[in-house]
Protein backbone atom coordinates (compact mmCIF):
# COMPACT_ATOMS: atom_id res chain seq x y z
CA UNK A 1 0.00 0.00 0.00
CA UNK A 2 1.48 3.41 -0.90
CA UNK A 3 2.47 5.85 1.63
CA UNK A 4 0.51 9.07 1.71
CA UNK A 5 2.32 12.06 1.59
CA UNK A 6 1.50 14.30 3.87
CA UNK A 7 3.53 17.21 2.60
CA UNK A 8 1.95 17.15 -0.30
CA UNK A 9 -1.53 17.06 0.77
CA UNK A 10 -0.48 20.06 3.11
CA UNK A 11 0.58 21.76 0.14
CA UNK A 12 -2.11 21.33 -2.07
CA UNK A 13 -4.52 22.31 0.76
CA UNK A 14 -2.72 25.92 0.70
CA UNK A 15 -4.91 26.57 -2.19
CA UNK A 16 -7.91 26.88 -0.23
CA UNK A 17 -5.95 29.43 1.69
CA UNK A 18 -8.74 32.03 2.00
CA UNK A 19 -7.71 35.20 -0.37
CA UNK A 20 -6.31 32.99 -2.92
CA UNK A 21 -8.61 33.52 -5.28
CA UNK A 22 -9.16 29.73 -6.16
CA UNK A 23 -11.76 28.12 -4.49
CA UNK A 24 -14.72 30.45 -5.94
CA UNK A 25 -13.17 29.62 -9.31
CA UNK A 26 -12.80 25.61 -9.07
CA UNK A 27 -16.51 25.82 -7.76
CA UNK A 28 -17.66 26.90 -10.86
CA UNK A 29 -15.21 25.12 -12.98
CA UNK A 30 -16.66 21.90 -11.20
CA UNK A 31 -20.68 23.31 -11.68
CA UNK A 32 -19.83 23.93 -14.97
CA UNK A 33 -18.28 20.47 -15.88
CA UNK A 34 -21.56 18.95 -14.16
CA UNK A 35 -23.89 21.25 -16.52
CA UNK A 36 -21.94 19.50 -19.54
CA UNK A 37 -22.36 16.39 -18.51
CA UNK A 38 -26.09 16.75 -17.79
CA UNK A 39 -26.29 17.94 -21.58
CA UNK A 40 -24.37 15.48 -23.08
CA UNK A 41 -26.22 12.67 -21.19
CA UNK A 42 -29.97 13.76 -22.18
CA UNK A 43 -28.17 14.56 -25.57
CA UNK A 44 -27.74 10.61 -25.84
CA UNK A 45 -31.52 10.37 -24.70
CA UNK A 46 -33.15 12.18 -27.15
CA UNK A 47 -31.23 10.45 -30.07
CA UNK A 48 -32.93 7.56 -28.75
CA UNK A 49 -35.72 8.56 -27.31
CA UNK A 50 -37.78 6.18 -30.16
CA UNK A 51 -36.30 3.47 -28.50
CA UNK A 52 -36.47 1.54 -25.49
CA UNK A 53 -34.53 2.08 -22.02
CA UNK A 54 -33.14 -0.70 -21.05
CA UNK A 55 -31.29 0.82 -17.81
CA UNK A 56 -33.67 0.72 -14.49
CA UNK A 57 -32.50 3.96 -13.50
CA UNK A 58 -34.30 5.43 -16.42
CA UNK A 59 -37.32 4.58 -16.08
CA UNK A 60 -38.79 6.64 -13.95
CA UNK A 61 -37.86 9.34 -16.95
CA UNK A 62 -39.93 6.95 -19.29
CA UNK A 63 -43.03 9.11 -19.03
CA UNK A 64 -40.57 12.20 -20.02
CA UNK A 65 -38.56 10.77 -22.53
CA UNK A 66 -41.37 9.51 -23.96
CA UNK A 67 -43.66 12.74 -24.17
CA UNK A 68 -43.73 14.22 -27.43
CA UNK A 69 -42.69 17.36 -26.29
CA UNK A 70 -39.43 15.67 -25.42
CA UNK A 71 -39.05 14.19 -28.87
CA UNK A 72 -39.56 18.15 -30.29
CA UNK A 73 -37.33 20.35 -27.82
CA UNK A 74 -35.64 17.72 -25.87
CA UNK A 75 -32.36 18.37 -28.51
CA UNK A 76 -32.58 22.21 -27.76
CA UNK A 77 -32.55 21.45 -24.20
CA UNK A 78 -29.22 19.27 -24.29
CA UNK A 79 -27.93 21.82 -26.52
CA UNK A 80 -28.77 24.54 -24.32
CA UNK A 81 -27.20 22.87 -21.21
CA UNK A 82 -24.20 21.85 -23.05
CA UNK A 83 -23.86 25.51 -24.19
CA UNK A 84 -23.98 27.06 -20.76
CA UNK A 85 -21.75 24.29 -19.15
CA UNK A 86 -19.23 24.82 -21.64
CA UNK A 87 -19.34 28.47 -21.52
CA UNK A 88 -19.61 28.23 -16.98
CA UNK A 89 -16.12 25.93 -17.30
CA UNK A 90 -14.12 28.12 -19.60
CA UNK A 91 -14.82 31.15 -18.07
CA UNK A 92 -14.03 29.93 -15.11
CA UNK A 93 -10.24 28.45 -16.18
CA UNK A 94 -9.59 31.65 -17.76
CA UNK A 95 -10.88 33.65 -14.46
CA UNK A 96 -8.55 31.16 -12.53
CA UNK A 97 -5.76 31.46 -14.42
CA UNK A 98 -6.26 35.73 -14.49
CA UNK A 99 -6.39 35.47 -10.63
CA UNK A 100 -3.20 32.73 -10.29
CA UNK A 101 -0.73 34.95 -12.96
CA UNK A 102 -1.76 38.68 -11.45
CA UNK A 103 0.62 37.65 -8.53
CA UNK A 104 3.76 37.40 -11.20
CA UNK A 105 2.65 39.42 -14.50
CA UNK A 106 0.92 43.12 -13.73
CA UNK A 107 -1.21 42.71 -16.96
CA UNK A 108 -2.49 39.17 -16.73
CA UNK A 109 -4.92 39.63 -19.77
CA UNK A 110 -1.50 39.84 -21.64
CA UNK A 111 -0.75 36.22 -20.96
CA UNK A 112 -1.05 34.65 -24.07
CA UNK A 113 1.01 37.87 -25.85
CA UNK A 114 3.78 37.19 -23.60
CA UNK A 115 4.41 33.87 -23.59
CA UNK A 116 3.84 33.35 -27.81
CA UNK A 117 6.68 36.08 -27.45
CA UNK A 118 9.11 33.76 -25.40
CA UNK A 119 8.26 30.61 -27.39
CA UNK A 120 8.68 32.50 -30.54
CA UNK A 121 11.92 34.29 -29.49
CA UNK A 122 13.23 30.93 -28.05
CA UNK A 123 13.04 29.23 -31.32
CA UNK A 124 15.38 31.95 -32.61
CA UNK A 125 18.80 31.45 -34.08
CA UNK A 126 21.29 31.35 -31.54
CA UNK A 127 23.55 34.38 -32.10
CA UNK A 128 27.37 35.20 -30.67
CA UNK A 129 28.16 38.83 -30.71
CA UNK A 130 31.52 40.43 -30.31
CA UNK A 131 32.35 44.00 -29.20
CA UNK A 132 31.73 46.35 -26.96
CA UNK A 133 30.83 50.14 -26.24
CA UNK A 134 27.81 51.70 -27.98
CA UNK A 135 28.36 49.96 -31.26
CA UNK A 136 27.55 46.36 -29.30
CA UNK A 137 24.76 47.83 -27.01
CA UNK A 138 23.00 49.19 -30.14
CA UNK A 139 23.16 45.89 -32.09
CA UNK A 140 21.58 44.12 -29.17
CA UNK A 141 18.93 46.10 -28.83
CA UNK A 142 17.26 45.46 -32.11
CA UNK A 143 18.59 41.90 -31.80
CA UNK A 144 16.42 41.13 -28.96
CA UNK A 145 12.83 41.45 -30.95
CA UNK A 146 14.07 38.50 -32.80
CA UNK A 147 15.68 35.88 -30.87
CA UNK A 148 16.52 35.35 -27.22
CA UNK A 149 19.39 33.17 -27.98
CA UNK A 150 21.95 36.02 -27.93
CA UNK A 151 25.10 35.48 -26.67
CA UNK A 152 27.49 39.24 -26.14
CA UNK A 153 30.79 38.90 -25.95
CA UNK A 154 32.20 42.02 -24.45
CA UNK A 155 35.76 43.28 -24.41
CA UNK A 156 36.80 44.29 -20.66
CA UNK A 157 40.08 46.16 -21.60
CA UNK A 158 38.62 49.82 -20.65
CA UNK A 159 40.66 51.99 -18.09
CA UNK A 160 39.27 55.32 -18.50
CA UNK A 161 36.36 56.95 -15.79
CA UNK A 162 34.44 54.45 -13.78
CA UNK A 163 35.83 51.17 -15.17
CA UNK A 164 39.40 52.40 -14.83
CA UNK A 165 39.40 53.15 -11.22
CA UNK A 166 37.05 49.74 -10.18
CA UNK A 167 39.86 48.12 -12.04
CA UNK A 168 42.60 49.47 -10.21
CA UNK A 169 41.31 49.89 -7.22
CA UNK A 170 40.04 45.89 -6.92
CA UNK A 171 41.63 44.13 -9.93
CA UNK A 172 38.61 43.08 -12.14
CA UNK A 173 38.38 43.74 -15.31
CA UNK A 174 36.39 46.60 -16.91
CA UNK A 175 32.53 46.63 -16.24
CA UNK A 176 31.27 48.99 -18.45
CA UNK A 177 30.63 48.04 -21.61
CA UNK A 178 29.10 44.89 -19.92
CA UNK A 179 26.36 47.16 -17.65
CA UNK A 180 25.58 49.18 -21.42
CA UNK A 181 24.67 45.49 -22.73
CA UNK A 182 22.88 43.97 -19.70
CA UNK A 183 20.76 47.51 -20.22
CA UNK A 184 20.09 46.78 -24.20
CA UNK A 185 18.66 42.91 -23.57
CA UNK A 186 16.28 44.02 -20.98
CA UNK A 187 12.58 43.84 -21.49
CA UNK A 188 12.45 47.29 -19.61
CA UNK A 189 15.40 49.28 -20.75
CA UNK A 190 14.73 52.19 -20.04
CA UNK A 191 13.84 51.86 -16.08
CA UNK A 192 17.27 49.15 -16.19
CA UNK A 193 19.31 51.46 -17.92
CA UNK A 194 18.53 54.76 -16.23
CA UNK A 195 19.36 52.29 -12.92
CA UNK A 196 22.61 50.96 -14.27
CA UNK A 197 23.93 53.80 -15.94
CA UNK A 198 23.25 56.21 -13.60
CA UNK A 199 26.56 58.15 -12.61
CA UNK A 200 26.88 59.76 -9.05
CA UNK A 201 27.55 62.98 -9.08
CA UNK A 202 28.16 63.42 -5.64
CA UNK A 203 30.71 62.09 -2.82
CA UNK A 204 34.20 61.69 -2.95
CA UNK A 205 34.66 57.90 -3.51
CA UNK A 206 31.22 57.51 -5.47
CA UNK A 207 31.54 61.06 -7.78
CA UNK A 208 31.98 59.54 -11.30
CA UNK A 209 31.14 55.78 -10.84
CA UNK A 210 27.70 54.34 -12.23
CA UNK A 211 25.74 52.16 -10.41
CA UNK A 212 25.98 48.91 -13.20
CA UNK A 213 29.63 49.06 -12.69
CA UNK A 214 29.60 49.07 -8.17
CA UNK A 215 26.62 46.32 -8.95
CA UNK A 216 29.00 44.25 -10.89
CA UNK A 217 31.92 45.07 -8.45
CA UNK A 218 30.01 44.57 -5.64
CA UNK A 219 28.61 41.08 -6.78
CA UNK A 220 32.50 40.09 -7.57
CA UNK A 221 32.95 40.16 -4.08
CA UNK A 222 30.13 38.48 -3.33
CA UNK A 223 30.44 36.05 -5.72
CA UNK A 224 34.46 35.69 -5.40
CA UNK A 225 34.34 35.77 -9.08
CA UNK A 226 33.60 38.11 -11.65
CA UNK A 227 32.41 35.64 -14.45
CA UNK A 228 29.85 34.57 -12.08
CA UNK A 229 28.81 38.23 -11.35
CA UNK A 230 27.65 38.59 -14.60
CA UNK A 231 26.13 35.32 -14.56
CA UNK A 232 24.12 36.42 -11.48
CA UNK A 233 23.10 40.05 -13.12
CA UNK A 234 22.05 37.81 -16.73
CA UNK A 235 19.42 35.79 -14.14
CA UNK A 236 18.58 38.69 -11.94
CA UNK A 237 17.48 40.84 -14.87
CA UNK A 238 16.05 38.05 -17.15
CA UNK A 239 17.38 39.67 -19.75
CA UNK A 240 16.59 38.60 -23.93
CA UNK A 241 20.22 36.72 -23.91
CA UNK A 242 22.91 36.39 -22.04
CA UNK A 243 26.31 38.99 -21.64
CA UNK A 244 29.50 37.47 -21.16
CA UNK A 245 33.37 39.20 -20.43
CA UNK A 246 35.61 37.53 -22.75
CA UNK A 247 37.68 36.83 -20.05
CA UNK A 248 38.07 37.49 -16.16
CA UNK A 249 41.25 38.66 -16.54
CA UNK A 250 42.23 42.45 -16.19
CA UNK A 251 43.62 42.83 -19.49
CA UNK A 252 45.74 45.75 -21.08
CA UNK A 253 45.27 47.10 -24.47
CA UNK A 254 48.97 47.71 -26.58
CA UNK A 255 48.33 49.47 -29.72
CA UNK A 256 51.28 50.07 -32.16
CA UNK A 257 50.40 52.69 -34.82
CA UNK A 258 51.19 52.80 -38.39
CA UNK A 259 53.42 55.56 -37.63
CA UNK A 260 55.12 53.25 -35.52
CA UNK A 261 53.91 54.38 -31.44
CA UNK A 262 53.74 52.10 -29.04
CA UNK A 263 50.33 53.55 -26.54
CA UNK A 264 49.33 51.10 -23.55
CA UNK A 265 45.91 51.72 -22.18
CA UNK A 266 42.48 52.01 -24.03
CA UNK A 267 41.75 55.91 -22.86
CA UNK A 268 45.10 56.62 -24.45
CA UNK A 269 44.97 55.18 -27.78
CA UNK A 270 43.10 58.18 -29.57
CA UNK A 271 45.44 60.62 -27.85
CA UNK A 272 48.29 59.64 -30.63
CA UNK A 273 47.34 60.80 -33.81
CA UNK A 274 46.94 58.31 -36.62
CA UNK A 275 45.99 54.78 -37.65
CA UNK A 276 46.27 52.02 -35.35
CA UNK A 277 48.20 49.07 -37.17
CA UNK A 278 48.51 46.27 -34.56
CA UNK A 279 46.63 45.85 -31.50
CA UNK A 280 47.46 42.80 -28.61
CA UNK A 281 46.75 42.35 -25.47
CA UNK A 282 48.01 41.98 -21.98
CA UNK A 283 48.63 39.41 -20.66
CA UNK A 284 48.55 37.36 -23.58
CA UNK A 285 47.19 34.41 -23.03
CA UNK A 286 44.37 35.03 -20.60
CA UNK A 287 41.61 32.23 -19.78
CA UNK A 288 38.50 32.48 -21.57
CA UNK A 289 35.10 32.53 -19.91
CA UNK A 290 33.97 28.87 -20.55
CA UNK A 291 29.94 30.61 -21.25
CA UNK A 292 31.74 31.67 -23.84
CA UNK A 293 33.39 28.84 -26.03
CA UNK A 294 30.50 26.74 -25.50
CA UNK A 295 27.98 29.60 -27.27
CA UNK A 296 30.77 29.87 -30.20
CA UNK A 297 30.82 26.41 -31.04
CA UNK A 298 27.00 26.08 -30.93
CA UNK A 299 26.50 29.50 -32.33
CA UNK A 300 24.39 29.61 -35.97
CA UNK A 301 25.79 33.08 -37.20
CA UNK A 302 28.85 34.90 -35.52
CA UNK A 303 28.59 38.49 -35.51
CA UNK A 304 31.51 41.08 -35.21
CA UNK A 305 30.82 44.68 -34.83
CA UNK A 306 29.58 47.23 -35.31
CA UNK A 307 31.80 49.67 -32.85
CA UNK A 308 35.23 50.63 -32.60
CA UNK A 309 37.08 48.28 -34.70
CA UNK A 310 40.76 48.04 -32.35
CA UNK A 311 39.07 48.77 -28.67
CA UNK A 312 35.91 46.77 -29.00
CA UNK A 313 35.58 44.72 -31.87
CA UNK A 314 39.38 42.99 -32.04
CA UNK A 315 40.17 42.73 -28.41
CA UNK A 316 37.60 39.79 -27.16
CA UNK A 317 39.33 37.68 -30.42
CA UNK A 318 42.84 38.32 -28.88
CA UNK A 319 42.41 36.26 -26.35
CA UNK A 320 43.68 32.74 -27.55
CA UNK A 321 40.73 30.31 -26.87
CA UNK A 322 38.01 32.93 -28.05
CA UNK A 323 40.40 33.11 -31.40
CA UNK A 324 40.36 29.73 -31.20
CA UNK A 325 36.53 28.91 -31.01
CA UNK A 326 35.46 31.05 -33.82
CA UNK A 327 38.30 29.68 -35.95
CA UNK A 328 36.83 26.03 -35.40
CA UNK A 329 33.46 27.04 -35.08
CA UNK A 330 30.96 26.21 -38.02
CA UNK A 331 28.75 29.17 -38.06
CA UNK A 332 29.35 32.04 -40.68
CA UNK A 333 30.88 35.38 -39.47
CA UNK A 334 29.54 38.63 -40.64
CA UNK A 335 31.11 41.57 -39.58
CA UNK A 336 29.19 44.44 -39.48
CA UNK A 337 31.76 47.36 -40.68
CA UNK A 338 31.81 51.14 -39.24
CA UNK A 339 29.58 53.90 -41.29
CA UNK A 340 32.39 56.00 -40.41
CA UNK A 341 36.23 56.32 -39.73
CA UNK A 342 37.45 57.00 -36.25
CA UNK A 343 40.19 59.73 -35.42
CA UNK A 344 43.03 58.05 -34.04
CA UNK A 345 42.03 54.46 -34.88
CA UNK A 346 40.68 53.92 -38.14
CA UNK A 347 41.59 57.13 -39.97
CA UNK A 348 41.47 56.71 -43.67
CA UNK A 349 40.41 52.83 -43.21
CA UNK A 350 38.29 51.98 -46.36
CA UNK A 351 35.60 48.71 -45.29
CA UNK A 352 37.95 46.98 -47.07
CA UNK A 353 41.11 48.17 -44.64
CA UNK A 354 38.89 47.07 -42.23
CA UNK A 355 38.06 43.39 -43.35
CA UNK A 356 42.14 43.37 -43.53
CA UNK A 357 42.51 44.09 -39.91
CA UNK A 358 40.14 41.39 -39.03
CA UNK A 359 42.00 39.02 -41.16
CA UNK A 360 45.60 40.08 -39.56
CA UNK A 361 44.43 39.24 -35.83
CA UNK A 362 41.73 36.58 -36.47
CA UNK A 363 44.05 34.72 -39.17
CA UNK A 364 40.45 34.49 -41.45
CA UNK A 365 38.29 36.51 -43.38
CA UNK A 366 34.85 37.27 -42.47
CA UNK A 367 32.45 35.21 -44.51
CA UNK A 368 29.75 38.16 -45.08
CA UNK A 369 30.66 41.86 -44.28
CA UNK A 370 27.55 44.42 -44.12
CA UNK A 371 28.29 47.73 -45.13
CA UNK A 372 26.28 50.98 -45.29
CA UNK A 373 25.15 52.40 -48.72
CA UNK A 374 23.05 55.38 -47.61
CA UNK A 375 24.60 58.80 -47.43
CA UNK A 376 25.32 60.95 -44.53
CA UNK A 377 23.70 64.42 -44.71
CA UNK A 378 26.35 67.13 -44.75
CA UNK A 379 25.13 68.60 -41.32
CA UNK A 380 26.15 65.52 -39.29
CA UNK A 381 28.87 64.87 -41.97
CA UNK A 382 30.56 68.28 -40.99
CA UNK A 383 30.31 67.66 -37.11
CA UNK A 384 32.46 64.45 -38.24
CA UNK A 385 34.49 65.93 -40.50
CA UNK A 386 35.62 68.37 -37.53
CA UNK A 387 36.26 65.11 -35.20
CA UNK A 388 38.68 63.96 -37.79
CA UNK A 389 36.18 61.90 -39.27
CA UNK A 390 35.25 60.56 -42.54
CA UNK A 391 32.88 58.29 -44.18
CA UNK A 392 33.95 54.54 -44.70
CA UNK A 393 34.57 54.11 -48.74
CA UNK A 394 33.82 51.07 -50.11
CA UNK A 395 34.74 49.44 -53.48
CA UNK A 396 33.45 45.75 -53.94
CA UNK A 397 36.63 44.86 -56.26
CA UNK A 398 38.46 43.33 -53.59
CA UNK A 399 35.81 41.71 -51.66
CA UNK A 400 35.20 40.32 -55.30
CA UNK A 401 38.40 38.81 -55.59
CA UNK A 402 38.50 37.66 -51.64
CA UNK A 403 35.54 35.92 -52.15
CA UNK A 404 33.85 37.54 -49.54
CA UNK A 405 30.04 37.90 -49.72
CA UNK A 406 28.90 41.94 -49.26
CA UNK A 407 25.81 42.81 -47.89
CA UNK A 408 25.13 46.65 -49.50
CA UNK A 409 22.19 48.12 -47.31
CA UNK A 410 20.98 51.34 -46.17
CA UNK A 411 21.31 50.61 -42.31
CA UNK A 412 22.00 54.88 -41.73
CA UNK A 413 19.93 55.59 -38.35
CA UNK A 414 18.62 58.95 -37.66
CA UNK A 415 19.71 61.58 -35.05
CA UNK A 416 23.07 63.29 -34.89
CA UNK A 417 25.04 59.90 -34.67
CA UNK A 418 26.05 58.65 -38.35
CA UNK A 419 25.38 55.08 -36.57
CA UNK A 420 23.22 51.76 -37.91
CA UNK A 421 19.80 51.21 -37.60
CA UNK A 422 19.42 48.77 -34.74
CA UNK A 423 16.09 48.01 -36.24
CA UNK A 424 17.44 47.26 -39.72
CA UNK A 425 20.53 45.69 -38.90
CA UNK A 426 18.94 43.05 -36.48
CA UNK A 427 16.08 42.58 -39.22
CA UNK A 428 18.25 41.87 -42.08
CA UNK A 429 20.96 39.37 -39.65
CA UNK A 430 17.99 37.67 -38.34
CA UNK A 431 16.43 37.27 -42.02
CA UNK A 432 19.96 36.11 -42.46
CA UNK A 433 20.53 33.63 -40.49
CA UNK A 434 16.79 31.78 -41.13
CA UNK A 435 17.80 31.69 -44.83
CA UNK A 436 20.77 29.65 -43.65
CA UNK A 437 18.74 26.76 -41.58
CA UNK A 438 16.28 26.51 -45.22
CA UNK A 439 19.34 26.19 -47.15
CA UNK A 440 21.55 24.06 -44.92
Amino acid sequence: MARLDFRRISTARLWLTPGMGVKRHVVVVALGLCVLMTGASLGVLWLRSDGAYPYRVLRPLEAVLRASWWNAWGGWVALALLTVGLVLAVWAIVRLNRSLLSNWMPKPKDAAILLHRRVSLAKGPRIVAFGGGSGLSNLLRGLRHYTSNITAVVSVSDDGGSSGRLREAFGIPAPGDLTDCLAALSDNELHVSRLLEHRYARGEELRGHTFGNLLITTLTEVEGDFAQAVRVLNSLLNICGAVYPVTTAATVLKVRKRSGAVVCGESNVRNVPGAVAEVTIEPADPELVPDVGLAISAADLIVLGPGSLFTSTLPPLLVPGSRAAVLAATAPVVYVCNVMTEAGETDGFSAWDHVEAIYRHLGRYPDWVVVNTAPVNAERLERYRAEGAEVVAFDPAPFEAAGIQVAALDLLSGGAQAGHDSERLARWLYAFSKNLKITA
